[in-house]
């Protein structure tokens, strides 16, 4: 366990889009994030799976690294963030937004596997540091941002939220 109270910094940024598939055989959907200058749309054949393009939104993603000890929090299974502006009354993240009140946002950090059949998700670890990086500089004690892995959703696939698509607009100040 670490001593350092971490300053983290966003470290090996890259723009793109977060890009949405689902198989037309099983219904099952991913996402992956492309740095490709526009988003791949084309239809394949993986196995049993056959993808069809749903969709895509600008997105960035980074990895965490501590100004002050070098800790860097590897955020490769994080393909992208959303601000949620999801209401609905059975959705977890929509019942922390509410709980926190007003001033507070949540930010949704998307996994590859919209389905979470394979059991993984964001990491602990890099949802705790998503948490620290976007509160450091935060002055106003009525505002927070509570980051959440999109396993609290109760469907990613229809959530509400505007994808993050710029590190200008994660420096919420």
């Amino acid at each position: 366990m670490s001593t350092c109270s971490h300053r983290w910094s966003m470290v090996n940024i890259q723009n793109g889009y977060l890009v949405v598939e689902g198989c037309r055989q099983c219904k099952a959907r991913a996402s992956f994030f492309s740095a490709e200058a526009s988003p791949p749309v084309d239809d394949y054949q993986d196995g049993e799976h056959y993808w069809t393009y749903l969709g895509s939104s600008q997105a960035v993603k980074f990895d965490l690294a501590c100004d002050e000890c070098g800790q860097v929090v590897d955020l490769k299974t994080m393909m992208g963030l959303m601000l949620s502006t999801c209401n609905e009354p059975d959705c977890e993240v929509a019942r922390i937004a509410a709980e926190g009140g007003r001033g507070t946002w949540v930010y949704v950090a998307f996994c590859a596997d919209s389905t979470h059949a394979s059991g993984r998700c964001v990491s602990d670890e890099g949802i705790t540091a998503l948490g620290e990086y976007f509160n450091a500089n935060i002055n106003d004690p009525n505002k927070k941002i509570v980051v959440v892995p999109c396993r609290k959703c109760k469907n990613i696939d229809t959530c509400d939220g505007i994808v993050i698509a710029d590190t200008g607009l994660v420096d919420i100040y």
